[in-house]
């Protein structure tokens, strides 16, 4: 995947009485003896890590009477008190209160209902709606997508909100996040004129077979191996994109509040490309040997790495399988023309165990095996909507590290548990990167410090690229500054992030700032700001400037991003 180089070309720090110098800050810790500036935020006290668990009966149906002591949850293999329980039920969180007793059971059993003590209305939760017209047919993606417009006028209500995004080699938003649910179905309507780009594939397979299929004497068993290898080779590096733009847009995800969730509809992605070739010359040609030709091709890191992605960013993928039934026969829709069985049954499995799998592994669900996938939606949304978070003490260590997770239930042997198996603990300036690559896709609100970022205009260097000036300002009041010798002295790092409209976008950059003041200057400067100017080195373009700023004394940090166009759009 193309991406955006961003430069940070240099940085000037502009406001009277101020001083700039690259230095390492001190270790966070409540400052001493601190001047300004806002709260000490202490990131290393002990935290609460909240796990949410659905659970659902025998017919699929949500279970929400259960109590905190009816859960066990281990972190690592130990055992961990859960000291803060809760059900999500709709529009409302179920706060039970300590001493609460649960009515007695209905007549005829059942699982009682706890007689809640506290209701809040919850958080706002997103879900992201996205197509992959890279890895389906029209036909299949418009059965579904009919259908999915149909079930967000249902789902979609205050203050949750969704978006629709599209792949074909790039992430395209066609509706940003909204609680509008016609702006969703819209932006779904509009997908129908969109090309599938999974038919070819399904016919340059089709030739494959087929000259396996003519070959009678069965004498061309190199050739037909050759052919295997080449559509493998171009599958994987196909998958090879489209699982970097599910994990690049996993990222972005990574610094919205709240539940977040992916509901991802393709035609499936192999585990292996090619794999059903394999199979089929191995049986066609009785040559034992062609399976292992397909271990070349094998793909479960890269559908390892995406689960790492989406728990890194709390992300859940429910999965939709558009092909629908399928015959054991391998009659498709395209042609109505059967297939070797053996490769119909192996192409199914091949491409519908990595939807399984990515489900299973961030706590999801996979919707497979239907050709209504109408009430899939609906256990997506129940399991979206209505799950049970159990907290307990979690005890940073300062690291990013990945902790694996394990509920159970004490009885209830029926039910069954949704979660994610693992999170990753992240570091403040773990969070913070998050948040600023958040920014470029979506808004971030969040600005104790008051800072202010802006753009001049961009001047053309080297080649095609531009160099644009931003500039950050800061109220000197917001920053903490701490004695230090002659000096006042306060740290601030600063994030640069951009992305174009194409979907392309720069890593992340920072660059740490120490702040000094003269402390018989200081109550004269506090009421000004002081300006970080950067330039960032860019390709022709519009983009989303993202910004984040961090005061290393007090752990306070703000986000800003802005829009701006970079060159001559029209003459790339």
């Amino acid at each position: 995947m193309r991406r955006v180089w961003v430069t940070v070309l240099g940085v000037v720090l502009a406001g009277a009485w101020l001083t700039l110098a690259q230095e390492k800050p001190p270790a966070a810790e409540p400052p001493r003896d601190q001047v300004g500036g806002l709260r000490f935020i202490d990131v290393s006290e002990v935290t609460i890590k909240n796990v949410e668990v659905s659970v659902t009966d025998k017919e699929g149906r949500p279970v929400t009477g259960l109590k905190r002591e009816d859960f066990l949850v281990f972190q690592n293999g130990e055992p961990q008190e859960v000291v803060n329980f809760a059900v999500y039920q709709g529009d409302t969180v179920i706060r039970p209160t300590e001493g609460d007793v649960a009515p007695a059971p209905a007549e005829g059993g059942g699982v009682p209902t706890p007689a809640p003590r506290v209701e809040e209305r919850r958080e706002p939760r997103f879900l992201v709606l996205l197509v992959d017209n890279e890895n389906i047919t029209v036909f299949n993606r418009n059965r579904v997508i009919n259908r999915m417009s149909e079930w967000v006028r249902e789902a979609l209500k205050e203050p949750d909100q969704m978006m629709v995004v599209s792949y074909q080699r790039s992430l395209k938003v066609l509706q940003p996040f909204t609680s509008d649910p016609e702006d969703i179905a819209s932006a779904l309507r509009t997908m129908r004129t969109f090309v599938g780009g999974r038919a070819e594939v399904n016919t340059a397979r089709r030739e494959i077979e087929d000259f396996i299929a003519q070959d009678s004497n069965k004498t061309n068993l190199d050739r037909a191996l050759g052919q295997a290898r080449s559509f493998a080779r171009e599958q994987r590096n196909n998958l090879t994109f489209t699982v970097r733009a599910l994990q690049e847009f996993v990222s972005q995800m990574a610094g919205l509040p709240g539940k977040r969730a992916i509901i991802y509809v393709s035609d499936g992605l192999p585990m292996t490309p090619g794999l059903e070739l394999f199979y089929e010359i191995q049986e066609q040609y009785r040559d034992p040997g062609s399976i292992s030709q397909s271990r070349e091709y094998d793909a479960t890191a890269m559908f390892r790495s995406l689960v790492t992605s989406c728990t890194s960013a709390g992300v859940t993928l429910y999965t939709i399988d558009a092909r629908g039934l399928q015959s054991d026969l391998g009659i498709e829709a395209e042609n109505r023309q059967s297939r070797s069985t053996l490769s119909a049954a192996m192409t199914r499995s091949n491409y519908q165990d990595s939807l399984v799998y990515l489900a299973d592994q961030t706590g999801g669900l996979a919707i497979v095996n239907t050709n209504d996938v109408g009430p899939g939606l609906k256990r997506i949304m129940d399991d979206f909507s209505t799950y049970y978070s159990l907290g307990y003490r979690l005890v940073p260590t300062g690291t990013d590290r990945l902790h694996r997770i394990e509920v159970r239930l004490k009885g209830y042997p029926e039910y069954r548990l949704n979660y994610t198996r693992t999170f990753i603990e992240k570091t403040l300036p773990t969070r913070i990167a998050d948040r600023v690559m958040t920014g470029l896709t979506f808004p971030v609100e969040e600005n104790p410090l008051g800072v202010a970022v802006s753009t001049g205009e961009a001047a053309p260097t080297t080649g095609s690229r531009y160099t644009l000036p931003v500039e950050v300002r800061i109220p000197l009041a917001s920053v903490a500054l701490i004695p230090d010798g002659e000096w006042l002295s306060g740290y601030v790092m600063v994030y640069y992030a951009a992305r174009d409209d194409e979907g392309k976008q720069s890593d992340l950059q920072r660059l740490s700032h120490a702040i000094r003041v003269k402390p018989q200057e200081y109550e004269r400067a506090r009421g000004q700001y002081y300006t970080i100017s950067a330039s960032l080195l860019l390709e022709a373009g519009r983009y989303r400037i993202s910004v984040g700023v961090r005061d290393e004394l007090t752990n306070q940090a703000s986000f800003a991003s802005l829009r701006r166009e970079v060159g001559s759009v029209g003459a790339r």
